[in-house]
């Protein structure tokens, strides 16, 4: 197994807007599947995130 130095990269989430756009259904509201919540912080995963990404968030929380 090839051993490749791995790079994490910080990154920030924008506020959503409270004007919800003419294309997006307001009945179709998209439920998180997993809620994983922290003393620092609350990371939401929804179905078809890639596996990497969970890897990822695992790996930080752990070395916390």
């Amino acid at each position: 197994m090839p051993t490749n130095k791995l790079t994490i990269v910080p990154v920030s989430l924008d506020p959503q807007p409270t004007k919800v756009s003419t294309s997006i259904s307001s009945v179709a509201t998209v439920a998180p599947n997993c809620v994983i919540k922290t003393a620092l912080a609350e990371i939401s995963l929804f179905n078809g995130v890639d596996e990497h990404i969970i890897q990822t968030i695992l790996r930080e929380l752990k070395e916390q």
